[in-house]
């Protein structure tokens, strides 16, 4: 899987982002790891809708339009949930529980996936 980088305004967020942009690899997810480190996370596309059934931990969810502008964030969202849909989304990025707030990431910002 390849993986890219997350920026914001020019500024590094993440510096391994698993691009799970094919059938199993998005399917698979985040489910059964223990853990992820704090510079990496997980970016689904297409999608519009996520669970955390059999996860092992807490994370921030930031929906994405078309363009990777954030439309919503879910902050702290516990192993064996569904998460709603949200209008316009067509890609969610996954990061460790408490990430989004340590990036100041905002409803409104635009990323960029290099």
């Amino acid at each position: 899987m390849k993986l890219l980088k997350a920026y914001r305004n020019g500024e590094l967020l993440f510096d391994e982002v698993e691009n799970a942009n094919h059938f199993f690899s998005r399917f698979m997810g985040l489910m059964f790891r223990r853990h992820i480190d704090d510079r990496h996370a997980l970016l689904l596309s297409p999608c519009d809708e996520i669970h955390t059934f059999f996860m092992k931990f807490d994370i921030d969810a930031v929906m994405l339009d078309k363009n990777n502008t954030v439309l919503c964030i879910d902050p702290a969202l516990s192993p064996s949930l569904v998460r709603k849909r949200v209008k316009g989304c067509k890609r969610i990025l996954e990061m460790n529980s408490g990430m989004a707030a340590k990036h100041d990431i905002k409803i409104g910002d635009k990323l960029i996936f290099e």
